[in-house]
């Protein structure tokens, strides 16, 4: 009786929330996930999406969140890249929000900001290599002009058929280079 009791709360809870998503998609109604992805997803820790500091890394995220705040120090403008290193599954997104705190960027020319296509370095698995043309997708790299204290946000999806591995971009333009990390990594 007890645990009929648990249950019923269990499965109430669960009903209220797919319930309270159908305002989530507009006219559509909510799907409701088979009983056992309902039963694993009640207990599943899930990503904060509203903080700029998203990633995956057990599994790649489908979207991953990356800050890039531009700092004037003595070597000129500096990016600081928070996380430095971030974990995306084929086919998810990279967002990046660029904060200008240096003085007003760009010219004709030479960008203010420019995200470079990532490289491929290292497989995760000895087999596996990439196919993919460009890990970056939909997506401008140039960021022309960034007037001071200005926010810019670039999305990029990541394609689909981009292999398990480690990538590096670097960041150039009107700034100190710097040169990141991406992990590609299937979800689970």
């Amino acid at each position: 009786m007890r645990h009929e009791k648990l249950a019923v709360k269990l499965l109430l809870s669960v009903v209220a929330v797919l319930v309270g998503a159908t305002g989530c998609n507009g006219d559509k109604a909510a799907v409701t996930p088979p009983a056992k992805e309902v039963a694993t997803t009640v207990f599943a820790q899930t990503a904060r999406l509203d903080s700029d500091t998203v990633s995956g890394c057990v599994s790649g995220a489908p979207l991953v969140k990356i800050l890039i705040d531009l700092q004037p120090r003595e070597a000129g403008c500096v990016p600081e890249v928070t996380p430095a290193s971030v974990c995306v599954a084929p086919a998810g997104v990279v967002r990046f929000k660029v904060r200008n705190g240096c003085a007003a960027l760009g010219e004709p020319g030479r960008p203010a900001l420019e995200i470079s296509q990532p490289t491929f370095k290292r497989a995760l698995h000895t087999a596996e290599t990439t196919t993919a043309t460009g890990l970056f997708q939909s997506c401008s790299l140039k960021v022309q002009q960034l007037p001071a204290a200005a926010t810019h946000v670039v999305l990029c999806e990541i394609a689909n058929d981009a292999g398990e591995g480690f990538y590096k971009y670097s960041l150039s333009g009107q700034i100190v280079t710097l040169d990141p990390d991406v992990e590609v990594k299937r979800g689970h």
